[in-house]
């Protein structure tokens, strides 16, 4: 199998009109998958002949899982049913079968997502987006070789903006964001079925360029995407950050709060508590504060009208790391970082396991997470910090010096506030080495 860097110089884009495949977290934006789209409206009027197929039923889900996508929503239950009842008509449909993994992995149950993908593939080998749902499964988990190997099936499947731009993905998280960067361009010029589709990929690719320290060429992708898919939270939340890391915090408030206006997310969220601090905001933080743990802790609504929990609670890495950034509710910072570690080894969990358990006042057990973070190479100087800060709570002042200054020079603008905390540190004078004891 070759592996997905050198399909480089080779990919043809004859698939690049097949629709994105199902993706975690990588939607195509503001698709024409509305509420009130004719698409969805007419396969709605299909389905109800008693002779519809359950290709009918697919299509229907397809359309209204993208819907669910378009708008970062965590309801899926619409689609579910409409694949369910595919799945009544015909128990063997593929299609059908893929959807399901779609939904499960759209939820965070990724062993049941990889169940069904599995079925999926049983039943037709050639389910290209199957081989790419257990891909992102096996990335959300930490299984990146895993992930690695059902990626490279579906590329060699189907080379498109879909698998292509998980391979990106998955790069820029094991450290070869040259790798990565190239592929997304190359998921950008294979292009969707939509405009938009484009645009996430951009926005991607802003946020790859933007950990790499290149803000310029970040603000220039998240500006095209933003053009293209101006009313998409995750867009507005990209071009946000890029504003934030300038100083620009009015412009940052308006396109986060204008994020979550339409749809709610962590991403938009949690960013506002700090920049309504630094803009002496500090009840308005306190209670953006308090919108951010409710977000978490709060049932989400469903189709069905009645509320669900949410499929992370009591194991929250996302939340885990804001406790921790803001330095409130450290105790439970670090229980809902362990529970979320025993279900997800990924980078990122791992790192805010270590980060908690650094602030708790438990850095020895934090530098051996912390060096399990690093080993992957992601371009993330958070990370950096939060090693930099580890081996300065174990008075280890070489290395901690060393990730300081390796955090600012991959990326100088990442966090205002932890940047200046780096370099009021390697502002003070190196620690001596304890002198030997007399004989």
């Amino acid at each position: 199998m070759k592996p997905i860097f050198l399909l480089l110089a080779t990919l043809t884009l004859a698939a690049a009109q097949t629709p994105p495949a199902p993706e975690t977290d990588t939607p195509a934006p503001n698709s024409p998958n509305s509420p009130n789209s004719p698409e969805i409206t007419k396969l709605q009027i299909l389905v109800k002949n008693p002779a519809c197929t359950p290709e009918t039923w697919v299509l229907l889900g397809n359309a209204l899982m993208q819907k669910s996508r378009d708008s970062v929503s965590h309801d899926f239950t619409a689609a579910y049913l409409a694949y369910r009842s595919a799945l009544t008509v015909e128990p063997d449909h593929a299609d059908a079968m893929t959807g399901m993994a779609w939904v499960k992995n759209s939820e965070h149950d990724f062993p049941a997502g990889k169940m069904w993908a599995r079925k999926a593939l049983d039943t037709d080998p050639k389910q290209t987006d199957a081989h790419a749902l257990i891909g992102d499964g096996a990335l959300e988990l930490g299984d990146y070789d895993e992930a690695a190997r059902h990626y490279q099936i579906a590329i060699d499947q189907r080379p498109d903006l879909s698998t292509l731009s998980r391979a990106a993905h998955l790069h820029w998280m094991t450290g070869e964001g040259t790798r990565a960067r190239a592929l997304m361009q190359q998921a950008i010029a294979a292009g969707g079925p939509y405009p938009e589709n484009a645009a996430w990929c951009r926005a991607e690719l802003a946020l790859m360029l933007f950990h790499g320290g290149a803000l310029l060429p970040a603000e220039q992708q998240a500006a095209l995407a933003l053009e293209a898919a101006p009313n998409n939270p995750r867009v507005l939340a990209t071009v946000a950050r890029i504003a934030a890391a300038r100083k620009e915090y009015p412009k940052a408030i308006a396109l986060y709060e204008k994020s979550a206006s339409i749809t709610p997310t962590h991403d938009a969220l949690a960013p506002l508590v700090d920049l309504y601090r630094a803009t002496d905001q500090h009840e308005k933080a306190d209670q953006q504060f308090a919108i951010v743990v409710a977000y978490h802790v709060n049932p989400h609504p469903h189709a069905d009208g009645k509320l669900y929990p949410n499929p992370d609670l009591g194991a929250n890495a996302q939340l885990a790391r804001f406790y921790a950034d803001q330095g409130k509710n450290l105790d439970d910072a670090l229980k809902q970082a362990r529970a979320a570690y025993e279900r997800s080894k990924n980078v990122t969990v791992t790192d805010t396991l270590a980060w908690c358990l650094c602030l708790n006042g438990q850095p020895a057990e934090a530098k051996s997470f912390i060096n399990l973070a690093l080993r992957r190479k992601t371009q993330d100087a958070g990370i950096l910090f939060h090693a930099g800060m580890i081996h300065h709570a174990l008075k280890d002042d070489g290395p901690a010096r060393q990730y300081f200054s390796k955090a600012l020079n991959l990326n100088p603008n990442f966090n205002a506030a932890q940047a200046d905390t780096i370099v009021a540190l390697l502002a003070q004078p190196p620690a001596r080495a304890p002198e030997p004891a007399a004989p």
